[in-house]
């Protein structure tokens, strides 16, 4: 029977921090691809908003189509200061929580090379990856008896790994 953790609402804070996480952890590739696909989840006016909050932060303004084109967008965050800035402004938080929970982002950690490194990783991407996180076999590979003998030998071998 499994356990169903009580949903928490996430803060803003945490957000960033989950965010900072992910882009420290995933190829350039999956990154823009998520910056991307984050930027076309959100509405016309989020983008806008999001754009117009980075443009105060940045010396350079980004360029207007980067506000109606996610691929703009994701070349836009290629620049570690759009990256600075993205933490910094009032909606920072929807953009990194769309980042955090974009297609590539759990396509990295489901199927992709994330994938083999969810030992490694926090409760909150093996549920993002839909993973179970508790240890079932608290170490064993086998939990049931199986079959005495093995190919022949002459010792017997239940198939549980203790006693291998």
């Amino acid at each position: 029977m499994k356990r169903r953790h009580a949903q928490h609402a996430i803060t803003s804070d945490e957000q960033i921090a989950r965010y900072a996480y992910v882009l420290g952890n995933v190829p350039a590739s999956v990154a823009d691809n998520a910056y991307a696909a984050a930027f076309s989840r959100l509405s016309a006016s989020q983008r806008e908003e999001i754009i117009g909050q980075l443009s105060a932060e940045l010396p350079n303004a980004p360029e207007e189509r980067a506000s109606v084109d996610p691929g703009a967008f994701a070349r836009l965050m290629r620049d570690l200061h759009a990256r600075d800035a993205i933490v910094r402004i009032r909606d920072g938080a929807i953009v990194a929580a769309a980042f955090v929970a974009s297609p590539p982002i759990v396509a990295y950690f489901t199927i992709g090379a994330g994938s083999v490194t969810m030992d490694q990783q926090p409760p909150w991407i093996h549920q993002l990856a839909g993973h179970e996180t508790a240890p079932v076999d608290g170490g064993r590979t086998h939990h049931r008896h199986g079959p005495p003998g093995f190919a022949g030998l002459d010792h017997e071998n239940s198939g549980d790994s203790r006693e291998w």
